[in-house]
């Protein structure tokens, strides 16, 4: 099969989470972490750029159900994302916005408080040890407060948390390394406790496909412009990795309200263009000079594996045809993520039917997904296979009509992938 050039790259992406206890110490959320190597600790040189990192590897690469499971995730944030529109792609009952203690609160940043707790988020204020001139504002505000003890001597700590009674706020200690810590602040009322005594932060990684900044600008350029939504879905189809990425969006998005999706417009329906351009410029912004290593082979398959199920369901079941490119997109991605089908497929908030294709084999388009593969396998559809001759059956009942039409489609689904990849 011929390997097209193209630039969108495979690299390996990491995400940090800790978790964050009740006082039972049962698990109640995690702190999500930048990390961009397998070394487990942050090296952070742009505030902004590490939140935009954390929120696209949380929502569009591992996908929200598999970080979180059931839970909360605590996200750091500076001035700078606080106000911006960036935000509105979180689901606001999923996540707790930390606002970093170099946060100053003027009246700028205390309306944005206020707008944003409208909306249904949570505020934390992140490393707190006392009242100053930058954080007063703020404290009333706050859902929850997160005390860093490390350093506090116990009869500071003690004052401190007397203070802070006052305030309608859940109170979280942070920074607990020992279990006579744990007991101290439990006795003071603390209600959520993080820290290395309860666990390290963990590691979660992947790996993600870095679509090229020619896709991006265009499909910028394409919302800008009010273009159709199926010009928009065309480019989304020439580029595999950001169709997966848009579908594992859509359905972190879609939270509470979520709905099963069948196909790359169906998606963008859901998440709409204004969300679908925050999220592109802020992919733009995450993935901006990160290293990169090509997989083109993977990519060129996914691209031909797409158009040939399309090609093949749009003459017996059309209505089909854009759920079946999706699937086959989908069915390379376990290799090219580095995660398995079923960790894809829970990302992606895919309809039952497709879920069943893509981890089964089963109904329609499972059928044509293992037509596709055996084809793939042998290189060609053979009447002398009897896997071969059973899978085309299910296309034509004459079988040398289903080998034309079989091949026949190949050639077409292998010269489009080859151009579009050419031009990605």
């Amino acid at each position: 099969m011929p390997v097209a050039t193209m630039h969108d790259v495979a690299e390996d992406i990491f995400l940090g989470r800790q978790p964050i206890v009740d006082r039972a110490q049962q698990l109640h959320g995690f702190e999500l972490l930048f990390r961009n190597s397998q070394v487990n600790q942050a090296a952070v040189t742009d505030d902004r750029a590490a939140t935009s990192t954390v929120i696209v590897n949380t929502l569009s690469e591992f996908g929200i159900d598999s970080v979180l499971g059931g839970f909360s995730g605590f996200i750091n944030c500076d001035a700078s994302f606080l106000m911006s529109d960036a935000i509105a792609l979180l689901p606001a009952d999923r996540v707790v916005l930390e606002l970093l203690e170099s946060t100053a609160s003027d009246a700028e940043i205390q309306r944005r408080c206020l707008q944003l707790k409208s909306l249904g988020f949570r505020l934390a204020l992140d490393d707190f040890q006392g009242a100053t001139d930058y954080n007063r504002g703020l404290l009333p505000m706050m859902d929850i407060v997160k005390v860093d003890i490390n350093g506090l001597s116990s009869s500071r700590l003690d004052s401190l948390s007397r203070d802070l009674r006052t305030l309608n706020a859940i109170r979280l200690a942070e920074k607990v390394e020992s279990a006579e810590q744990f007991r101290h602040c439990a006795d003071l009322g603390y209600h959520l406790f993080q820290g290395y005594h309860f666990s390290r932060p963990e590691m979660v990684s992947g790996r993600r496909l870095s679509p090229s900044h020619t896709a991006l600008l265009r499909l910028l350029a394409m919302l800008q412009e009010d273009a159709d939504i199926r010009q928009i879905e065309d480019v989304f189809k020439q580029n595999p990795a950001l169709s997966v990425n848009l579908l594992r969006l859509a359905n972190s998005a879609a939270m509470g309200q979520r709905q099963p999706l069948r196909s790359v417009a169906n998606a963008i329906v859901v998440l709409g263009r204004r969300q679908l351009q925050r999220w592109l410029l802020l992919l733009m912004l995450a993935t901006a000079d990160q290293g990169q290593a090509a997989r083109p082979a993977l990519l060129h398959l996914a691209a031909t594996r797409g158009k040939l199920m399309e090609l093949l369901m749009l003459q017996d079941h059309p209505t089909m045809a854009d759920s079946a490119f999706v699937a086959g997109i989908v069915s390379v991605m376990d290799a090219l993520l580095g995660q398995t089908m079923q960790q894809v497929v829970d990302a992606l908030g895919l309809a039952d039917d497709m879920r069943g294709a893509l981890l089964q084999r089963s109904g329609p388009i499972g059928a044509m997904l293992s037509i596709v593969e055996a084809v793939e396998s042998d290189g060609h559809a053979s009447q002398e296979s009897g896997r071969d001759r059973e899978l085309l059956a299910w296309l034509d009942d004459d079988e040398r009509r289903a080998v034309r039409r079989l091949n026949h489609s190949q050639g077409l689904a292998l010269a489009w992938a080859n151009q579009v990849l050419q031009a990605a």
